[in-house]
């Protein structure tokens, strides 16, 4: 059995080795450049022996390309792009060969209605941000979520999103917030054409104009609006993991010469499957065992219903002025849970003293809808003002049964205890901002305010029936109120010197809070300001090499759920619950970059968060209880070494990679009040591989492995995960078709085990998430699919619901 899964782990392993293989000599190397001079970014380069093509590769975005593992002899050079006549001539390789700068001939070219997506994504260091070019790219037919996995520097786990181990992501679309999370957040993303994406920023040092929320931020850049006319697609998809799922979805844009209207909507259906096996072990007083629980949770999810719509439309009055209305939003009010937790209790010599069985019935419905307005004003082509604004409203009730039933070891069951529960939460969003953006001779120049507001209220009622006996629970019955309001301002500064670019930028930002346990009379008020700096230097040296420095202050406010202190029960002996006075974390990041020839990018990074909130899981001696709280540990550090890079390794096989070696330490107070501290050294690798199959380039598959070592999260420490896919797609009527067959996490390797260990806490966990499955999608494009979409995304508040 062991040799089974030695071989399970090494063929990943393998296949990331064989993928960090590296090109020998000789190489073919130069620049491509138009009449004037100025570089061709992304034009295509091939070797050829007769009709056959040896090499394939592209420039990058300064022009500049190489070709390495060159095999001696003649070949003929061919260059190629849109807008460009077609170059040719014949070279010589029989050592490293250093091309004169090729000079391109515009000819301007019609496009047909289908963009040929041939190009490699290129990963392009600026001065404050990393960018992933996908834009006609191979990645362009799949959704926004699927980009998101392959992109440098994100880890996409599950449902979660994390950069750098921090899960406190702003996610943006053209740089306005996404409000969603999750789920939710997974939906709409699923939803989002990557035909549509120009390119996805990875912003670990936010800058000013970002409201200070959030330890980094990820952006996905839409195209600019081109030629008008009407452009639409439908999607079909079916997957089966533990249980199956369907998925349908509609996307459509239309644009005439002063109105644009664009939207989506998508429905899915399905069934979902999670389970947690648990061991806690509680201790006398001579530290011997005094008893182990074991436990067996296995969850069966029911969405029925999911629905996801956007909806925009802008109109230009003018040359200068335009105006734009839109609303976006998620319902899933079909959904249930039954939710089945067998316990075992033994004692301290290992006998089964007596168990209790717990079902857990929950009917939870949840919807979001957002209303989005704007007016932007052009001054010239290098001034405007943008005023904005954005509202918000989040429904979400839940209804929970949770049934005991206790017996002795092969008995009948002895007494039934019986927990029953309303949680019922409302909550409204407002933000306006105003945003000017100028240039001044060759500095530019960004400023502007926020305003944003928050109005929660969430109630929580509670019965138990032991034996047949409604009991109320007043003790237990919470109303919480929570209203917060936020004023920021912002100036940020940019400038070039010669080699040398700046960059600089201050947010100022108050908040003013109260959260009011109306039950229990307490009342928690913050107000605040604090000042949010953020500096940029970036040298480049030659168009080699090039080497950055970044610095930016952030904080992270908790989740509302996370502020209220009511009781969420999963088993009698097992509850979660909130911290009205948690305090948003201070996060401070540090980074030096160095690029080497545009393509292989180093990121040496330290993070120092102060006070982050976490959830703590901890046992109750007095009542046999595990409880799981928010609460604001001291601190959390992350450092480490961070490499990524994107190569052809033939014409037929191109792929991305990523690595961070790093290191990790929390800080907590630990249930005796004493202080606590884990630390771990990380690694994550991952590659994305991609094969064209055949010479048409419409059989395409793709390769996908990441690794992630033993880490720590809050109190916890977690074991290594990993994860293999494997996709297939066909494309036909003319690419406007097309047929993917996805495999999901083969052999179920994201299944992780977490530790709670210190004193006299000892816990474990081993989890998994459903998230081995099989998909089968079809597309269909039509209508004019040169045209590009333009989307917009909405605030920082929305995105702690």
């Amino acid at each position: 059995m062991s040799s089974i899964i030695i071989k399970k782990r090494l063929l990943p392993f393998l296949l990331l080795l064989l993928s960090f293989t590296a090109a020998a000599q000789p190489s073919v190397s130069g620049t491509v450049q138009d009449a004037s001079g100025n570089p061709v970014p992304f034009a295509n380069i091939l070797l050829k022996l007769g009709t056959e093509t040896i090499k394939a590769s592209s420039t990058a975005e300064n022009g500049a390309f190489e070709m390495t593992n060159v095999t001696a002899g003649s070949y003929e050079l061919v260059v190629t792009t849109i807008g460009f006549k077609e170059f040719n001539t014949t070279i010589t390789v029989s050592a490293d060969v250093i091309l004169p700068a090729i000079i391109l001939e515009e000819e301007p070219t019609e496009l047909d209605s289908v963009v040929v997506n041939s190009k490699r994504p290129v990963v392009k260091r600026k001065i404050d941000r990393l960018e992933f070019d996908v834009e006609n790219s191979i990645l362009s037919s799949e959704n926004a979520w699927e980009i998101l996995r392959k992109t440098p520097g994100v880890n996409v786990i599950g449902d979660g999103i994390s950069i750098r181990g921090s899960s406190g992501i702003l996610v943006t679309i053209n740089d306005k917030k996404v409000y969603l999370t999750g789920t939710e957040l997974k939906n709409f993303l699923e939803n989002t054409n990557g035909d549509d994406i120009k390119s996805i920023e990875v912003i670990t040092t936010p800058p000013a104009r970002y409201e200070a929320q959030g330890s980094a931020v990820l952006n996905i850049k839409m195209k600019k609006n081109i030629p008008a006319g009407y452009k639409g697609s439908v999607v079909g998809a079916y997957v089966q993991s533990m249980y199956p799922k369907g998925v349908v979805a509609t996307n459509h844009y239309y644009k005439s010469n002063d109105f644009t209207v664009y939207g989506g909507y998508m429905f899915g259906s399905g069934h979902y499957y999670g389970e947690n096996i648990g061991e806690i072990k509680y201790f006398n007083e001579d530290n011997a065992v005094a008893s182990v629980w074991e436990s067996n949770e296995q969850s069966h999810f029911r969405a029925l219903q999911q629905n996801s719509y956007h909806l925009n439309a802008e109109f230009a009055i003018d040359s200068l002025n335009t105006i734009g209305v839109g609303a976006n939003g998620f319902a899933s009010l079909k959904s249930t849970a039954n939710i089945k937790t067998p316990t075992y209790i033994y004692d301290g010599a290992g006998t089964l003293d007596s168990l209790y069985t717990t079902h857990n019935r929950r009917d939870y419905p949840q919807r979001n809808n957002t209303l989005t307005a704007l007016f932007e004003h052009k001054f010239s082509d290098a001034d405007k003002i943008t005023l904005s604004s954005d509202y918000t409203q989040h429904y979400f009730n839940q209804e929970q049964d949770v049934n005991a039933l206790f017996s002795l070891p092969g008995a009948e069951p002895h007494s039934q205890q019986e927990i029953t529960s309303n949680d019922t939460r409302r909550i409204n969003l407002l933000s306006i901002q105003a945003d000017y953006t100028g240039k001044t001779g060759d500095t530019g120049f960004e400023a502007g305010a926020r305003y944003g507001r928050v109005d929660a209220a969430n109630i929580f009622n509670y019965t138990n029936d032991v034996d047949g006996e409604p009991v109320p629970l007043p003790d237990q019955y919470n109303k919480f109120l929570y209203d917060e309001q936020i004023l920021a301002l912002y100036v940020g500064a940019e400038r070039e010197f010669g080699k040398w670019g700046f960059k600089a930028g201050l947010r100022g930002e108050h908040t003013k809070l109260e959260g009011n346990s109306v039950t229990t009379g307490q009342v928690n008020t913050q107000d605040y300001f604090k000042v949010f700096p953020s500096v940029y230097a970036l040298y480049k040296a030659s168009d080699n090499h090039q080497v950055g420095f970044s610095y930016g202050k952030r904080i992270i406010r908790p989740q509302y759920a996370a502020l209220n202190p009511f009781r969420s029960y999963n088993t009698p002996y097992y509850y979660s619950t909130g911290d009205p006075k948690l305090q948003p974390a201070i996060t401070h990041n540090f980074s030096l970059q160095y690029t080497l020839k545009a393509k292989y990018n180093f990121d040496l990074f330290y993070r120092h968060e102060l006070d982050p909130a976490a959830e703590i899981l901890y046992q109750e001696y007095e009542t046999n209880t595990v409880v799981s709280k928010y609460t604001n540990i001291s601190r959390n550090i992350a450092s480490g070494l961070e490499f990524n890079t994107s190569l052809q390794l033939y014409n037929w096989w191109e792929t991305s990679i990523m690595t961070t070696l790093g290191y990790q330490e929390n800080m907590f107070q630990g249930a005796g009040g004493e202080m606590q501290v884990i630390d771990r050294w990380t690694f994550y690798g991952s590659a994305n591989s991609r094969f064209t199959l055949n010479k048409k380039k419409d059989l395409l598959a793709e390769a996908n492995f990441f690794y992630m070592s033993p880490t720590v999260q809050g109190a916890l420490k977690l074991n290594d995960i990993s994860n293999l896919s494997v996709s297939f797609r066909k494309l036909f009527w003319e690419g406007n078709g097309e047929l993917s067959l996805i495999f999901s996490d083969i052999y179920k390797g994201e299944r992780q085990t977490s530790f709670n260990r210190y004193a006299n806490q000892s816990m474990r966990f081993t989890s998994y998430g459903d998230t081995q499955s099989f998909r089968i999608q079809f597309r269909y494009r039509f209508g004019n699919q040169k045209l590009q979409e333009r989307a917009r995304g909405n605030t920082d508040e929305q995105r702690r619901l």
